[in-house]
């Protein structure tokens, strides 16, 4: 199954490229999220990087950066997962719009383990969890933006 969500949001594309790149602290912005942590590789986003997305329901992912343009977007492959998935790609980046609009987005590639929770999956992914990311890093943005004009 394919997934393809997207978000304007009101802000310059480098800014919000900033925390996507911050890779190993998309808990910042992930709502689902309790916590994320560094495997192994570079520190930082570059290819080959790992880390553990630990979900507030007790479920875990390991992901590695297999793509990375620099400004844009990575793809992360998800290797291990305590969910019931077969296998998963998932690509965040960001498109400028304009100055102060970008676009960001969250392409997701993933086939369950069980073929009958395909749509469960569908819908959940489609509908909460990535607009939910996305959101996330609108919200993220939106309150630092305010701290910094205080």
């Amino acid at each position: 199954m394919n997934i393809k969500v997207s978000r304007k949001i009101n802000a310059p594309k480098d800014e919000l490229w900033a925390y996507l790149a911050d890779f190993n602290n998309i808990h910042r912005f992930h709502p689902l999220l309790k916590g994320s942590s560094y495997i192994e590789g570079a520190s930082s986003c570059e290819l080959g990087t790992t880390r553990q997305c630990d979900f507030k329901d007790g479920t875990y992912i390991k992901e590695r950066v297999t793509e990375l343009t620099e400004g844009s977007h990575y793809t992360v492959d998800i290797y291990e997962a305590s969910m019931p998935i077969k296998n998963a790609q998932a690509t965040l980046g960001v498109k400028e719009i304009s100055a102060n609009e970008t676009e960001a987005f969250m392409d997701m590639s993933m086939v369950p383990k069980y073929a009958f929770l395909t749509p469960v999956m569908y819908l959940m992914f489609r509908f909460f969890a990535a607009p939910s990311i996305l959101r996330g890093l609108e919200k993220l943005w939106t309150a630092e933006k305010k701290l910094s004009l205080a």
